[in-house]
């Protein structure tokens, strides 16, 4: 059973029709949150649920998150890219997003990142930062470089490969780096939890954060 926070908080969803954003909805609903979800296609939400406002509007554009964002408590980012191909979304989204919190006044902002971009996690990832995923690596780069200047209350989640697994509470987390003894994988329910869990508790605030499901897991 999930343990409602004392305070809801309103939580404004950029990537919610995304698996990782779709979690992030249920897993704050639970959490008695309110949620607004801010998609280019409302339509992939489906029906209209309790607790859920959903605005079409495109993140790359200042002026329609600077009128959405007022009144919110925090923006959570689970923005990715379309594919390996060449992409600015991520960081173009980032761009727009801190600039209208800025004018809005909202200050806490965490988002996923990719685990790729840690530089000293064995040969694997740096052959992968430099070919597959080194278009995805420059998107998500400037996106952290983007955030971490904001002067915003920022954390930026760094998970491995995304699963569509279970919520198994089994992973670890590190500042700055890999959990020692984890796997290369983590589900998105997990992700959604991690930031959850640290939107309520503020242990890492101003950090980089990997994270992945521990070895003898499900994920």
């Amino acid at each position: 059973m999930v343990t409602s926070p004392k305070t809801s908080m309103r939580l404004f969803i950029l990537g919610a029709t995304g698996g990782t954003g779709r979690t992030l909805i249920d897993q704050a609903l639970e959490r008695g949150h309110r949620v607004t979800a801010f998609v280019r296609s409302p339509q992939k939400l489906g029906s209209p649920r309790e607790g859920v406002t959903v605005l079409q509007g495109d993140p790359r554009s200042v002026d329609e998150l600077r009128a959405a964002l007022p009144d919110h408590d925090a923006v959570l980012s689970a923005l990715g890219p379309p594919g390996p191909g060449s992409t600015t979304i991520v960081g173009d989204a980032a761009r727009s997003t801190v600039t209208a919190m800025q004018a809005a006044g909202v200050r806490r902002l965490l988002v996923v990142g990719v685990a790729v971009l840690f530089e000293h996690e064995g040969i694997l990832s740096a052959i992968l930062r430099r070919t597959l995923l080194r278009n995805v690596a420059k998107d998500s780069a400037e996106m952290e470089r983007v955030v971490r200047a904001s002067g915003l209350d920022w954390t930026i989640a760094r998970p491995p490969r995304l699963t569509n697994g279970p919520l198994t509470r089994r992973y670890g987390v590190s500042d700055d780096r890999m959990p020692r003894g984890a796997r290369l994988t983590v589900s998105r329910a997990d992700v959604a939890h991690f930031l959850l869990e640290e939107l309520e508790h503020r242990a890492h605030v101003h950090r980089i954060v990997g994270m992945a499901s521990m070895k003898g897991s499900a994920s």
